[in-house]
C-alpha cells in the first residue's frame, strides 16, 4: 500500500516552495521559485534511483527503465506549477502520487516490462505568459519553435528569452516521438464536491468536458438614474440582469448534473451610481461532456436574448468566442483503472471532468485516462485547497496497479 506520509511530506515540501502571497502557495512557471520547486522534485526522484532530465520547454522526467529493450514508456504525473494563492494538491497531488507508485515498485521488487516515466509538466496553470496546459503542448506537438518567439509574458519578453536564463544545461528536446509512449495516466483532485458528497473513494474520467465562451453585449441608452421613469427606461443592465436569470434557471432545472453555465464576467457603462446604464457586456462560460447541451444551452441564450431585448427596449448580441469539443478518454484505461478499484475494494464511480487538464492535450497522440480522488468541499484554486492523506494513497494504490495492469497485458 502507498505510503501516506511520504506523500504528504512532499506536497507539504513542495507548498513551502513559493513567492511571497498573502495565504497559500504561488508558485509560477519559469520563475526563480519555480526552479527551486522543479529542482525539489528532480532530487526526489533521484532518491528513489530514477534516471532524471528536464526537457527544452521544462518539463521534468523520473525514468525507471523497464526490461523489454524498445517497448514504450508508460507515463503518469502532472503539472508543477500553480494559480496565485493557490491551495498544495491541484496538479502537484498527481505529481507526487505518480513518484509514490515508483516507489512502491521499488520496494516490492517488481521489474517492469515497460519503462516508466513520471512526469512533472511545466506551466499548466497558463499563469506566466497566458497560455494553458503549456509544457504539454510542446510535448504533442501543437507548439514547436515558432511558438518559442510568439508567445511573450505581461512585460514583453519572449519564451525562448526566459528559457536562456530559466533553463539548465544539457536540456533534451520537449517532443516526443509517438512510439516513445505506450499511455499516459493522471491522478488529479476533483477539484468539485461530488466524490466527497458521495463518500466514493475514486472518480474515473470518461470525458473532459465541452467548452464554449460566449459574450454577450445588452445596449441600451444612458439616463439620469432619479428623471427617466422605470417604463420608460432603455437599461442595460437591468436587460442583461433578466437573461443571466434566465440562463441560470434553465441550466440548473434541465442540465443539473450535466452542464454548467457560469457568469464570470460583467461589465457597466458608463459605470456610475446615479446613471442608467447604456451597456452591459457579460461572459458566459458554457461546459458539458457533450457537446449537444452545449448546443441546445447556445440556442436557448440566443432565443432568449430575443425576448429579452424585447421586453427590456434594448439591443442584445450574443457572439461565440470559443468552441471546444469534448476529449473522450481511452475506454482500455478507464476499464482497467475499474478494474484496479474493484480488486482494491474500493469504491468509484464515472464522472467528466469540467476542468482542463494535461490529458486533453496528450489523449491527442496517445492513449490517456484520469482518476480523480475527493478534494474537501471541492474547493481549489484556494489556500483552503485539500486532500485527505488516505485519499491520495487510495489514488496511488489505484494508479500502482493499473500501472502493473498496463504493464502485463501490453
Amino acid at each position: 500500500m502507498a505510503d501516506m506520509m511520504r506523500i504528504q511530506s512532499d506536497i507539504e515540501s513542495l507548498k513551502g516552495i513559493s513567492e511571497p502571497c498573502d495565504a497559500g502557495t504561488t508558485r509560477i512557471g519559469f520563475t526563480q521559485v519555480y526552479r527551486q520547486g522543479a529542482d525539489f522534485f528532480k532530487s526526489r526522484m533521484k532518491e528513489a534511483g530514477l534516471a532524471v532530465r528536464e526537457d527544452g520547454i521544462g518539463n521534468i522526467y523520473g525514468r525507471l527503465e523497464g526490461s523489454g529493450k524498445g517497448l514504450p514508456a508508460i507515463l503518469s504525473g502532472s503539472h508543477l506549477d500553480t494559480v496565485r494563492c493557490a491551495g498544495a494538491f491541484d496538479g502537484i497531488a498527481g505529481a507526487v502520487c505518480a513518484l509514490e507508485a515508483v516507489r512502491m515498485i521499488k520496494e516490492k521488487g517488481i521489474t517492469l516490462r515497460h519503462t516508466f516515466e513520471v512526469i512533472g509538466t511545466m506551466e499548466e496553470e497558463g499563469t506566466r505568459f497566458g497560455q494553458v496546459l503549456l509544457g504539454s503542448k510542446f510535448i504533442t506537438g501543437v507548439f514547436g519553435e515558432k511558438e518559442l518567439d510568439a508567445i511573450r509574458d505581461t512585460e514583453g519578453n519572449t519564451l525562448r528569452d526566459v528559457n536562456h536564463t530559466y533553463l539548465p544545461a544539457n536540456v533534451c528536446p520537449p517532443y516526443r516521438e509517438s512510439e516513445e509512449i505506450l499511455a499516459f495516466i493522471e491522478l488529479h483532485d476533483e477539484q468539485g464536491p461530488v466524490l466527497e458528497t458521495e463518500n466514493i473513494d475514486i472518480g474515473i474520467v470518461e470525458n473532459i468536458v465541452a467548452i464554449s465562451w460566449l459574450t454577450v453585449t445588452v445596449t441600451g441608452f444612458a439616463g439620469h438614474a432619479g428623471t427617466v421613469p422605470m417604463p420608460l427606461r432603455q437599461d442595460a443592465a437591468s436587460g442583461a440582469c433578466r437573461l443571466v436569470n434566465h440562463i441560470a434557471c434553465h441550466t440548473t432545472q434541465h442540465y443539473a448534473h450535466s452542464a454548467t453555465a457560469t457568469i464570470g464576467k460583467l461589465d457597466l457603462l458608463p459605470g456610475s451610481s446615479n446613471c442608467i446604464p447604456s451597456k452591459c457586456i457579460f461572459t458566459v462560460d458554457l461546459r458539458s461532456g457533450k457537446m449537444s447541451n452545449i448546443d441546445e444551452l447556445t440556442a436557448f441564450i440566443q432565443q432568449k436574448a430575443i425576448e429579452v431585448a424585447k421586453e427590456c427596449n434594448v439591443d442584445i448580441e450574443v457572439r461565440i468566442d470559443s468552441r471546444q469539443d469534448p476529449i473522450e478518454m481511452d475506454g482500455h484505461l478507464c476499464s482497467m483503472i475499474q478494474e484496479s478499484c474493484e480488486q482494491l475494494g474500493y469504491s468509484y464511480r464515472t464522472m467528466n471532468s469540467g476542468a482542463g487538464h494535461d490529458a486533453m492535450i496528450l489523449s491527442a497522440r496517445w492513449p490517456a485516462a484520469m482518476l480523480f480522488v475527493p478534494c474537501i468541499k471541492g474547493i481549489t484554486h484556494n489556500p483552503e485547497e485539500y486532500v485527505f492523506p488516505e485519499a491520495l494513497a487510495k489514488g496511488t494504490d489505484v494508479l500502482y496497479q493499473t500501472i502493473l495492469a498496463l504493464d502485463s497485458k501490453s
